[in-house]
């Protein structure tokens, strides 16, 4: 079957522009969705992009250096602290040391869930602990916290999610770590007052590759009084490339910039939450990004795109 002229026409456009990538994460998470929002707007400017699921943190590093077509990626801001620490992989290393922020996006908050013997980080200290699949962004930061602070759990057990949830009701572990923006719905949904768990106070000078923040009190329905925690940025990458990939990846963030009040409004909520301005201690800009912010702004106008709801 012959394709209608305008898709035709439509294809030619599209295909005459860069073809680039983002690797993600999940499809069920926020970090695909980011992605995909973030295709929407560069559409109109003739960019095609990709958006691509992964496992996580450490295979988007991977990934924004070696997967053919992607220069773009989403990780949680304490990657670089897990590849310079504990991981004792030599390219990763190699690639991590060329990393690039694009821009900082939204907090992810630690939650450690315990029951309710347990109050503080220090508690764990022998303790059968989920720390999440190997590699998954909640492993990375359980890894680096528990190197940060020196606390040691008996078993590290490579469970997360409602795995980890289910094996916490069941007594197989004490307690176990997630990463995500509060109120995370995993505990939202799936537990109650009668599971008598608690969530586990992080407050640690030690810390120091993360934001401090809290949970309020009432986020779940089970949590009577405010938390301590901290808490994970998530951050959009790029490896240091030269020439028509610099351009490209500026050109991008360019598009980002100028349509924030369109994605505030239109994308996903965690859109609200970013400054695109904000900087990070332990990530640089990319030159080519940083390069396009010392020029003048043009006006936003958002994509001519209609969302139906």
């Amino acid at each position: 079957m012959k394709l209608p002229v305008l898709a035709v026409v439509l294809a030619m456009s599209l295909s005459s522009g860069p073809q680039m990538g983002i690797v993600t994460g999940g499809v069920t998470g926020t970090y695909i969705k980011i992605g995909e929002d973030i295709k929407k707007i560069a559409e109109p400017s003739r960019i095609s992009l990709q958006v691509l699921e992964s496992a996580g943190s450490i295979q988007n590093v991977f990934d924004v250096r070696r997967k053919r077509g992607v220069q773009l990626g989403i990780v949680q801001s304490d990657v670089l602290d897990y590849i310079r620490d504990i991981s004792d992989d030599n390219e990763l290393k190699a690639i991590a040391a060329k990393l690039a922020a694009v821009y900082p996006l939204y907090k992810e908050e630690v939650h450690i869930l315990g029951d309710l013997s347990l109050k503080t980080l220090n508690d764990l200290h022998g303790k059968r602990v989920a720390i999440g699949p190997q590699r998954s962004g909640t492993y990375l930061t359980a890894k680096t916290i528990f190197f940060q602070t020196g606390v040691t759990p008996s078993k590290e057990v490579f469970l997360g999610g409602k795995e980890a949830l289910d094996a916490l009701r069941k007594g197989e572990i004490d307690a176990m770590f997630y990463v995500a923006g509060a109120p995370a719905t995993l505990f939202s949904e799936n537990t109650t007052v009668d599971d008598k768990f608690q969530l586990i106070a992080v407050d640690d000078k030690a810390l120091d590759s993360y934001v401090t923040t809290v949970i309020p009190a009432g986020t779940y329905k089970w949590q009577e009084s405010e938390v301590k925690t901290v808490a994970v940025k998530a951050v959009l990458i790029t490896f240091s490339y030269a020439g028509e990939q610099c351009q490209n990846v500026a050109k991008v963030a360019q598009i980002i910039r100028e349509n924030k009040g369109w994605l505030d409004v239109n994308g996903h909520p965690k859109w609200r939450e970013v400054n695109l301005d904000e900087r990070l201690p332990k990530w640089p800009q990319y030159e080519c990004v940083a390069a396009t912010q010392e020029q003048p702004q043009p006006k936003p106008k958002g994509p001519n795109i209609k969302i139906v709801r």
